[in-house]
């Protein structure tokens, strides 16, 4: 036995760190900057994202100029007056000017010493500030993105934004990379919603700049998405805008269903326009070939819970079923009607591999459908895979390939039905 290695093997929990989902939230924002109080060990984190899940990210700057800054405080020593020396290190990033909105936030031991983020923040001359809470300690990546986005939203200018009729903000979607999947959902649902009637003003965050976000004001119905519901609201507040609550608009019924709530929330009557049914026919007449190949098959989901409430409900129009589920965050309200046999809130990778083998053979699944944790992380690497989520470092989208919508319906059924006929995991799956 090697005489540094350590007897004992410390559990590989499956969840995702809290300054991850801020970084998220920057990464969807091309002029933020994220400023960190704390040791170097938040920067690693960035790996998880930048060059391995999204090629196109930013965060990082082969010049410097990065979008994630670290001011290197620990807890012994502590400067004298340490406010003051992070608000000038503020202060300077702003007045760089290469960033128009900053993000700041800090490890929990700092904030218990007394730092004032929120006031150091709102101290910033020249580019808006909003601090976000330091709660790495107990809260994951999911709570990490929703309040960067609110804090995005808390630093937004303020005053009343002229309304844009028959307009829509979608606020809270996940834009975890800034690749053709991501380009390929709004552009599926900009023209769904065009269709309906309604123009969509706002993508809450896009992969834009700050300042496309203030046109969320602008817009008459704020679309709540459930990775940035306490942004939604405030924006819906600060506007005045009809607020209403949605999930994900995956697959064929649930596409229709989510159209027909934004439509009511916007005040229009009846039933889908005809070129939209059109649509969910068209998509529904190439899926019908494929039903066979992929009735009364098990999946096994890994990602996180809205994610996974959508994908469910759609495999279930596929007559398919998720059998078993790990999610990685920590325990939240699914949105599902049918929970799945097998389901894992943060589990230990081998215990949840373990589970997995131990499913009997009328739940056991026959393919994987999920992030990349799957295959790496050894919780099901003998299946056939499709990658789906974040993060995905095995599948990137370098033309469009949309999974919501009617697009996204066709697109991810043959992804899925591709990787069941090919009957093999990926090529890393022993890596």
């Amino acid at each position: 036995m090697n005489a540094t290695s350590s007897p004992n093997k410390f559990p590989k929990t499956l969840n995702l760190p809290y300054q991850l989902g801020i970084y998220l939230a920057a990464n969807a924002v091309q002029d933020a900057c994220v400023v960190v109080d704390g040791l170097n060990c938040v920067m690693p984190k960035i790996d998880f994202l930048a060059g391995n899940h999204d090629l196109y990210s930013t965060l990082l700057s082969p010049g410097g100029r990065h979008r994630v800054v670290c001011t290197m405080s620990g807890p012994l020593p502590q400067r004298n007056n340490p406010e003051k020396h992070l608000s000038g290190l503020l202060q300077s990033v702003a007045d760089s000017g290469y960033f128009k909105v900053l993000l700041l936030t800090g490890l929990p031991f700092l904030k218990l010493a007394g730092m004032d983020y929120e006031g150091i923040a709102a101290g910033v001359a020249g580019v808006p500030a909003a601090d976000v809470p330091a709660r790495s300690m107990d809260a994951d990546w999911l709570e990490g993105y929703a309040l960067a986005l609110d804090a995005l939203a808390r630093a937004l200018p303020a005053g009343k934004a002229k309304k844009r009729k028959r307009s829509v903000a979608l606020v809270g979607y996940l834009m975890d990379r800034n690749e053709r999947d991501h380009a390929a959902n709004i552009a599926e649902l900009r023209e769904l919603l065009n269709l309906c009637g309604l123009e969509l003003a706002c993508v809450f965050p896009d992969g834009g700049n700050f300042g496309g976000l203030a046109r969320a004001l602008e817009a008459e119905v704020v679309v709540s998405l459930p990775y940035g519901r306490r942004a939604a609201a405030r924006l819906a507040a600060a506007s005045g805008a009809k607020l209403v609550e949605t999930g994900l608009p995956m697959g064929l019924k649930g596409t229709s269903l989510w159209l027909e709530n934004v439509r009511r929330a916007a005040g229009l009557k009846g039933g889908l326009p005809r070129a939209v049914k059109a649509l969910e026919k068209r998509a529904a007449v190439a899926l019908a070939p494929a039903l066979e190949l992929l009735a009364h098959r098990n999946i096994l989901f890994t990602g996180d819970p809205h994610l996974f409430a959508a994908f469910s409900a759609y495999a279930a129009e596929l007559c398919m079923r998720v059998t078993a589920a790990v999610i990685n965050s920590g325990p939240r309200p699914l949105g599902t009607a049918r929970v799945p046999e097998l389901l894992l809130f943060s589990p230990d990778t081998a215990e949840a591999a373990a589970a997995i083998r131990e499913l009997d053979e009328y739940m056991r699944p026959a393919l994987a459908v999920g992030n990349s944790f799957t295959i790496t992380e050894g919780i099901a690497p003998a299946l056939p895979f499709t990658e789906l989520g974040f993060p995905a470092y095995g599948h990137h989208c370098l033309s469009d390939e949309p999974f919501f919508g009617y697009g996204g319906a066709l697109t991810l059924a043959g992804r899925v039905l591709n990787a069941l006929r090919s009957g093999q995991a990926p090529a890393h799956a022993g890596e």
